[in-house]
């Protein structure tokens, strides 16, 4: 990973983090806000703003997060992308450098 993607990650806020960690860790290649909400103890609307905000961070012009198709109530699932950010060096970076080992 990176120096600036580094960088930037200590400035995010700590639900923020949080959700990126939710999703380096699943198993599962996408995520339902239902699912991350559960995960991260946020409420679906405060999560929909955390989502819209990482969303607008960008690398060489692509998100951080992406749409991975809709759940059955027609909302849609997110995924790391990973054309810039592997999982799992993502949540190694967040558990060693910022998070600390956190159990979902």
């Amino acid at each position: 990973m990176d120096k600036a993607l580094k960088d930037k990650l200590r400035l995010l806020k700590l639900d923020s983090l949080s959700l990126l960690h939710v999703l380096s860790v699943s198993d599962s290649v996408a995520l339902e806000l239902k699912q991350i909400s559960d995960s991260t103890n946020t409420s679906e609307p405060d999560l929909k703003g955390i989502i819209s905000s990482i969303r607008r961070l960008k690398i060489d012009d692509e998100s951080w997060i992406v749409p991975a198709g809709r759940d059955n109530e027609g909302r849609l699932r997110w995924q790391i992308n990973q054309a810039i950010i592997d999982k799992k060096e993502l949540a190694k970076f967040l558990e060693e450098e910022i998070l600390g080992e956190i159990k979902y």
